[in-house]
């Protein structure tokens, strides 16, 4: 395919009226999810009164089900006959979640129904990368640069959404937060229904002109193997290490960078949001930037650079004390979680070609995974050994992802 076709069918899709609907889908459940995540831990301890010890069991519990739905909904995915439909339940099923935060304040009650309702919901997001990927093949644009361009989405929803949640909260509390993420969950649901097409039908391919990298138009898909999860190579399976580990010390550095600045480094708490929104600032660029450049670099080559970006990174936290050091480091930062959270599902999907969904779920899952390791793993660290040193196993475990990539393969 040459440049002049490449940049014809990127300016047909910024045209199409179906990707203004998928931007809007991906938005309204990137701002409701950061909002709620966010607050959680704060509404447990403010207005149901638990624990530490329960807000961690309540994380752990909606975390191994929501790892759990991944998989299962992912294995589904691929046999059934329309992926939007599938979206507007995990859609739903978050909406009623964010009501059931909103009427109840029973911890037992919010255990169960937070782990059911958002443990289904939770897969509309390892669902729309799936989505994503048959959108841009049923109109023949890149997989990476696309998904790239719609993961900055989600970026710019984590920089609106924490803010607007905790205004909500200081304003008017927290039930008109749960009211307002579950709203944003159902319009995204209504949204679904209106404006995306079914991307598998014989209609979606003969709407994009029947150019999609997938089946032809009118052709019917072939059948999803026996067992959606069968068969992984060792270098699908390297990755998919590599995503847990690589998560993981995303998820030990936001938990403990506000600890970080304001108790070993006497900073203001403020300062803390003006890194983590740095860093969600620069990542939206650069997420674009490597999706567009994956198939030049190759994208296992940028997995590696994210590795190694991330042991810099780490390694040079522990000497930086003061906050232009800070500032300048979340260069590396936003580029490693830039490449990590964009193109390694890419590779996933085009390992796993006849399994998009449960590619995608796979990702999803490990996603998960490494965001509940990190805070079991943050918390005996910092509580034995200091908030500063959990940045010095965070830099030896992106040093274990890169030796992974390393020996793991090459782009084909």
């Amino acid at each position: 395919m040459n440049t002049t076709t490449t940049k014809t069918r990127v300016v047909g899709v910024l045209k199409d009226g179906a990707l203004n609907s998928l931007v809007g889908v991906t938005g309204l459940i990137g701002i409701a999810g950061a909002m709620v995540v966010t607050s959680v831990s704060l509404f447990l301890s403010d207005e149901v009164r638990v624990s530490p010890l329960m807000i961690g069991l309540f994380f752990a519990t909606r975390a191994g089900s929501e790892i759990f739905c991944d998989l299962v909904v992912g294995a589904l995915s691929d046999r059934l006959s329309s992926r939007r439909s599938l979206l507007v339940i995990c859609a739903v099923f978050s909406g009623l979640g964010a009501i059931c935060y909103l009427l109840m304040r029973n911890y037992y009650a919010l255990l169960v129904t937070g782990a059911v309702f958002f443990g289904i919901g939770g897969a509309v997001f390892s669902q729309l990368f799936a989505y994503t990927r048959e959108f841009a093949d049923r109109r023949g644009v890149d997989a990476a640069f696309f998904n790239s361009a719609l993961r900055s989405v989600t970026s710019v929803a984590w920089i609106v959404g924490p803010p607007f949640g905790f205004y909500l909260i200081a304003s008017r509390g927290f039930g008109s937060l749960f009211l307002v993420a579950a709203v944003f969950y159902l319009l995204s649901a209504a949204l679904c229904v209106l404006g995306l097409p079914d991307t598998r039908g014989g209609a979606a391919a003969e709407e994009a002109g029947g150019e999609g990298t997938g089946e032809k138009a009118g052709e019917e898909a072939a059948p999803a193997p026996r067992s959606a999860f069968r068969g992984l190579t060792p270098k699908v399976r390297a990755m998919l290490a590599v995503i847990v580990l690589m998560l993981t010390v995303n998820s030990m550095y936001q938990i403990n960078i506000a600890l970080f600045v304001t108790k070993d480094l006497g900073l203001g708490a403020g300062f803390t949001g003006i890194l983590l929104g740095l860093s969600a600032a620069l990542e939206i660029p650069l997420m674009i930037w490597t999706g567009a450049k994956a198939e030049r670099i190759g994208k296992w080559r940028l997995v590696t650079v994210a590795a190694v970006c991330a042991v810099v990174f780490f390694g040079a936290l522990p000497f930086a004390d003061s906050p232009v050091a800070l500032l300048l480091l979340q260069v590396p930062n936003a580029l490693y979680v830039a490449i990590v959270l964009s193109i390694p599902v890419v590779i996933l999907q085009n390992a796993m070609s006849d399994r998009i969904g449960a590619a995608s779920a796979l990702y999803g899952a490990s996603f998960k995974a490494g965001n509940f390791l990190g805070g079991m793993i943050a918390g005996v660290v910092a509580q034995g050994l200091g908030y500063t040193n959990v940045f010095w196993v965070c830099a030896a475990i992106s040093a274990v992802a890169a030796v992974l990539l390393v020996t793991g393969g090459t782009d084909e």
